[in-house]
């Protein structure tokens, strides 16, 4: 027993002697009491107790300090809005734990999550772990339930041995974060990019992230279809600006693949981006409406997998609403793509900031 429990301290798989804790739970928030509350809630359900919670406020209007210390965790508050990424490197900071949690603040973490961490940390040689969104309840609205069952779908269809490190729920070893100096802070929450970022020096560092489909957080975010088609805009175009700047392009048009974007989602952008020059040309000439036929039919075919798992988890009636807005959906996402290409070669990015010493 000697022998392993020093092994495994090696490793930075357990604490140090005089430590209380294996896990640091680390949550950024700003101004979301009542999702913060619900995550908090389900915290308290786990049965693994050698945990620590430490909730990073990143300047919210709400007093969120009360309610932390109402259930006996540490609260870290920043003097001014930082965004997400520094909020959570300034967690880490505070981190007592060798296993790193990261999670969103509107994350319902399932009571058997953090002992699946512990023990997959302890039997396995991954530097990082990843879980995943689970399907949505029948009660949200369409938007909500849209994003989440895509979300859900697209996770299922990613290889377990992936290049992506997802901040929802994500673990991480403490000396391994310090050692790439944790997220890049130059990224913004709203074009997304700094989980991807991450995880690429992950895999450039030679260390593997393990993807587990198991391990399935209830994520509270709500959409309305205006928001959401904001969302996959702008995460669009920051993602491919990420792309250009730690030169990806050669990879993706290999693998067809971008961290949890499957090929067909790629396709689909494509036959969408074609679909509707060709429909408008078609007045011109019958051979454009050929090419619009043509790349619709790529489109349905791409996404027939997808269809099937929208009719089996929302019915007839979500699947019919689906289509189309799917369409709409991947048209908004190549628009996202074109803006982020341009803004690359206009607008060069700002260095990468990080916080960690």
């Amino acid at each position: 027993m000697y022998i392993i429990r020093n092994e495994l301290r090696y490793a930075g798989l357990i604490s140090l002697p005089g430590a209380t804790v294996d896990i640091s739970l680390i949550i950024p928030t700003r101004d979301r009491q009542n999702t913060l509350k619900r995550c908090l809630d389900s915290l308290q359900e786990s049965p693994f107790s050698r945990f620590e919670v430490i909730v990073v406020d990143d300047c919210s209007q709400q007093n969120v300090s009360d309610l932390v210390k109402a259930y006996g965790h540490k609260i870290v508050r920043l003097d001014k809005p930082s965004g997400a990424w520094h909020a959570r490197n300034r967690g880490a900071q505070e981190a007592q734990g060798n296993i790193l949690v990261f999670i969103d603040s509107d994350m319902i973490i399932p009571p058997d999550g953090l002992p699946k961490i512990h023990r997959f940390f302890l039997q396995n040689n991954y530097a990082a772990l990843s879980g995943i969104n689970s399907c949505p309840k029948n009660s949200e609205n369409f938007a909500t339930c849209y994003k989440s069952l895509w979300m859900h779908y697209s996770y299922l269809c990613s290889p377990q041995n992936f290049d992506w490190f997802i901040s929802g729920i994500g673990a991480v070893k403490r000396d391994v974060f310090f050692r790439l100096k944790g997220f890049d802070t130059s990224f913004i929450t709203q074009t997304g990019g700094g989980d991807l970022e991450f995880g690429r020096r992950l895999k450039e560092a030679g260390l593997k992230i393990f993807l587990d489909k198991e391990l399935q957080g209830n994520h509270l975010k709500q959409f309305t279809v205006f928001s959401l088609i904001k969302n996959d805009y702008n995460r669009s175009k920051g993602w491919f600006r990420l792309i250009l700047r730690k030169k990806m392009v050669p990879d993706v048009l290999k693998k067809l693949r971008l961290a949890n974007i499957y090929p067909q989602f790629i396709v689909s952008v494509l036959a969408v981006l074609l679909f509707f020059p060709s429909i408008f040309l078609s007045f011109v000439s019958t051979q454009f409406l050929l090419i619009a036929l043509a790349s619709l039919a790529i489109y349905m075919i791409a996404n027939f997998n997808l269809f099937r798992f929208f009719h089996q988890k929302g019915g007839l009636k979500f699947l019919l609403k689906a289509i189309p807005f799917s369409f709409l959906d991947h048209l908004v996402s190549g628009f996202g793509v074109i803006a982020g290409g341009w803004d690359y070669w206009t607008h060069p990015m700002k260095k990468p900031e990080r916080t960690l010493p």
